[in-house]
């Protein structure tokens, strides 16, 4: 299932973390700073932000953190990094991503894409050499006109969007979907108008198991492609969406699961001979053709087929039959 969240800067101020576990809050992403508007140079840090991550620590609420960036180089991106580090993450514990948050108007978006997007490879390099999970945040319109995504397919992307579905495009850990114009929910949490997400993956399984953020590496990191994928086969997360949700929320990657999941489904049909029912198909002509008997047909296929049992000249188009 996905995860419902919140992000919150000094706007909030006064914001009651434990009136917002109460309505549903599961994570929040908090800004740590911002570069000023003033000369795109220098930082602050957010007002609020120690506050705010004691008291998310104090109920229970995991926690990412964003800088509002102004960078239009690589090494000012880096330069903001290593601000956000030294002052902001240093000696504390992040469940959730370290996003760059770029949307600015005045610098960024003269700059354009190149230079925008060096300074983002400039901020999450350095963070991730210090051990950090780092993603992008943007709305729709910056990450398809303002970022190379080329440039940056490795990193995690946080989109915003306020309309009533997630964006295909690119694709995110997390959309966020809704603060003062919300087609969703109410735009209203702790009695504050705040941003709202939600998260697809479930980001504290990863970034415990890889030891990020400022933890310690967990003895239980994620289990390795083919042991999930035998899971998975077992019946252990469903199927469809259900199952697609559940292995991102353990932090998994659905398609590369599903991928392989499929490919041993092929292996075991291939093993096993197996027929799909085409019209004119009977256990007859099958048995004849496969050179076995309707009695063998039915003792290999009764499990998933139980209506063999009792009505043994009915088959159905689709069905997949083992023959061996």
């Amino acid at each position: 299932m996905n995860k419902f969240g919140i992000d919150v800067s000094s706007y909030q101020k006064g914001f009651s973390f434990l009136q917002a576990k109460k309505e549903g809050v599961t994570f929040a992403i908090l800004r740590a700073g911002f570069t000023g508007y003033g000369d795109g140079f220098t930082k602050n840090k957010d007002k609020e932000f120690e506050t705010f991550y004691k008291e998310c620590k104090k109920v229970g609420i995991p926690v990412g953190a964003y800088w509002y960036s102004c960078a239009t180089s690589y090494e000012k991106g880096k330069l903001e990094a290593i601000y956000l580090y030294e002052n902001c993450l240093k000696g504390k514990e992040f469940l959730y991503p370290i996003y760059i948050d770029v949307e600015d108007t005045r610098f960024q978006q003269k700059a354009g894409k190149k230079l925008v997007t060096e300074a983002i490879k400039g901020f999450c390099e350095y963070l991730e050499a210090k051990n950090f999970y780092v993603g992008i945040y943007a709305n729709s319109n910056w990450f398809t006109h303002y970022i190379d995504l080329e440039e940056v397919a490795s990193y995690d992307k946080w989109v915003a969007n306020w309309g009533s579905k997630k964006p295909t495009s690119p694709y995110a850990g997390m959309w966020q979907f809704g603060g003062e114009t919300n087609l969703l929910r109410s735009n209203q949490i702790a009695s504050f108008t705040v941003d709202q997400n939600y998260a697809y993956i479930y980001y504290p399984k990863i970034i415990k198991s890889k030891g990020l953020n400022g933890l310690t590496k967990t003895s239980s990191p994620l289990k390795n492609i083919l042991e999930i994928t035998y899971e998975v086969l077992s019946g252990n997360y469903g199927n469809g969406k259900e199952r697609k949700e559940k292995l991102e929320e353990e932090g998994y990657n659905y398609l590369e699961v599903q991928q392989k999941v499929n490919a041993l489904c092929k292996e075991k049909e291939q093993r096993e001979q197996i027929h799909i029912v085409v019209k004119g198909d009977s256990l007859f002509t099958l048995a004849r053709k496969y050179n076995t008997t309707i009695t063998k047909l039915i003792d290999r296929n009764k499990e998933i087929y139980p209506s063999l049992l009792t009505n043994p000249s009915y088959i159905q188009i689709g069905w997949k039959l083992k023959i061996k």
